[in-house]
């Protein structure tokens, strides 16, 4: 799909004000985002000059959405149908901290729709969403969402148009953009045919350290989909959430430091920063 890329990666936190200190002291230049329209969400954004950005999301009205989980509601009303996507999101309210989900941005989502079905993948169709920010603007977008979950789910642009300032992408880490992803998968193959379906291209499978893996280019994006298979740490990851992003690369300047950053500073969220 033409113009087709990784958008940004998402990353549930239990309290959104501590998570945005957390990350400024780890370097990073955090924009409040706002709230999300069903009031059961708020976020913030970390932007990169490539484009693309991390989602830090919080939880409001914690209490009801548990009550709703634990009653089996949010699987009856929203699983397996259109509103799939915010069944994606409000099931992560019995998740612990770290990354949850991810999205692609397109240009044309209803001929992505069009084309994934046609191919064979299942998906919602295109659904309204909106986001207060903190000044009172409000911005609107449409998400579809595979019913596989190891997929990411899909948007269109933000309208209105939301320009970037230099100064929301200058990181006193050094970071300008995510490089790689990796993904935790239940079934590699079946993974692999939903991506292709969804992507409309060939992905190879690879061997790494002997264990068997998917990879691929997206527009200057890495992915690459771990098998789960007798490896107990992404088994734990699978027990805790589902499918889901287990790793973020970030690109740096050549003069900036590289390495992995605190976990307990970045909710559990394991991201490395690399030159390149």
């Amino acid at each position: 799909m033409d113009g087709m890329r990784l958008e940004h990666v998402i990353i549930r936190v239990d309290d959104l004000d501590t998570a945005i200190q957390d990350y400024r002291a780890l370097g990073f230049a955090v924009v409040p985002g706002g709230v999300h329209g069903s009031g059961f969400t708020h976020n913030a954004l970390i932007h990169f000059l490539d484009g693309s950005f991390l989602e830090l999301i919080a939880f409001r009205r914690r209490l009801i959405l548990i009550a709703l989980a634990k009653l089996g509601l949010l699987d009856l009303l929203l699983k397996n149908t259109d509103n799939h996507v915010k069944y994606r999101f409000t099931s992560a309210i019995g998740f612990p901290e770290g990354f949850i989900d991810s999205a692609l941005l397109t240009g044309n989502i209803a001929a992505d729709i069009r084309q994934a079905n046609e191919r064979g993948l299942r998906t919602t169709k295109a659904v309204p969403f909106e986001r207060q920010k903190p000044g009172g603007e409000m911005v609107r977008w449409n998400i579809m969402s595979p019913f596989a979950d190891a997929l990411p789910f899909v948007r269109d642009a933000y309208a209105p148009a939301q320009p970037v300032g230099a100064d929301d992408t200058s990181h006193e880490n050094g970071a300008l953009g995510i490089a790689r992803v990796h993904y935790v998968v239940r079934d590699l193959a079946a993974a692999k045919r939903d991506y292709e379906h969804l992507l409309g291209n060939e992905i190879a499978l690879t061997a790494g350290e002997g264990k068997q893996r998917a990879e691929f280019e997206l527009d200057g994006t890495t992915i690459a989909l771990l098998p789960a298979a007798e490896d107990p740490e992404l088994n734990a990851v699978l027990d805790e959430k589902r499918e889901c992003p287990v790793e973020v690369t970030l690109r740096t300047g050549e003069k900036a430091s590289i390495g992995q950053l605190p976990e307990e500073q970045s909710h559990r969220a394991r991201i490395i920063l690399a030159r390149g």
